[in-house]
């Protein structure tokens, strides 16, 4: 892996304004446990913002295990 690769899996990786940090504080209850009616309503936001959350994990992950591959490449 060349370092270009490296940069093309960096910017490929989207901001980390991630929308679920946001919609989980906003549909717990005081008790702590997730408003699950609130949520229904509010399904479609829901699976959008479980899509780009999945989308960053991937793109991170991948950057993650570049940079591992690399390190482990430095070492022999």
């Amino acid at each position: 892996m060349d370092n270009r690769n490296l940069a093309g899996l960096l910017t490929a990786v989207p901001p980390a304004e991630l929308r679920i940090i946001e919609l989980a504080a906003e549909l717990t209850r005081p008790d702590g446990s997730l408003d699950l009616d609130a949520a229904a309503a509010r399904q479609p936001e829901v699976e959008m913002a479980c899509v780009q959350a999945q989308n960053y994990a991937s793109a991170t992950g991948r950057l993650m295990e570049a940079m591992r591959w690399k390190l482990r490449s430095r070492r022999s």
